[in-house]
């Protein structure tokens, strides 16, 4: 499992685009071309192709594979890695970068937020099974930096396995989409 440490705002930046991010999610796995993901989301390709662009300017998407076609070229990408981490130290007071940071961390709250909303908005029925019932947890551990770096790893674990079903060839007809936010940090002290 490739990971791709995300060094750059702009790139960070790119990948809590919620649009950016379904094409990252469209050209993860097997290289497709730009009219392939547009037909997978329901888009017209011209609209993808400045998106497509942007990845590819900052090192998200690779260019794998040209192929002429009827008179033109087809070009197939693929995402850098089949996972991406923001390095930490990009958030850090030193890099001088606190207000840009705030603000791609509201972005992906505010999106996730959007997303439970519709959610419950439109699953009124009483026919929803508990696995597509939403699982919200807010949770306070207390423990030993220790304890606390056993339980990271647990969770990056968990990450990769969820990165393995992603990359997994699925019927497209069967298969449903399922998204999470997870946060997991030292709780600054009240005051």
């Amino acid at each position: 499992m490739d990971t791709y440490i995300v060094r750059r705002l702009e790139q960070a930046k790119l990948l809590t685009d919620p649009f950016k991010l379904r094409l990252i999610e469209g050209f993860a796995g097997v290289p497709a071309t730009t009219k392939q993901v547009a037909d997978k989301m329901g888009e017209k390709a011209p609209r993808l192709y400045r998106h497509v662009d942007a990845l590819v300017e900052e090192g998200l998407l690779k260019l794998v594979e040209e192929k002429p076609k009827r008179g033109t070229i087809e070009r197939y990408y693929k995402t850098v890695a089949d996972r991406f981490e923001v390095d930490p130290q990009l958030f850090s007071p030193a890099a001088g970068v606190r207000d840009e940071a705030v603000e791609m961390m509201r972005s992906l709250i505010r999106d996730t937020e959007s997303d439970l909303v519709r959610l419950l908005g439109d699953n009124g029925d009483s026919t929803q099974s508990d696995e597509d019932s939403p699982l919200l947890a807010r949770f306070v551990i207390r423990g030993s930096p220790e304890v606390a770096a056993e339980l990271r790893k647990k969770l990056e674990a968990w990450l990769e396995e969820c990165d393995g079903l992603s990359a997994e060839e699925v019927d497209p007809d069967g298969s449903v989409a399922y998204a999470g936010l997870l946060t997991f940090y030292r709780r600054p002290e009240p005051g």
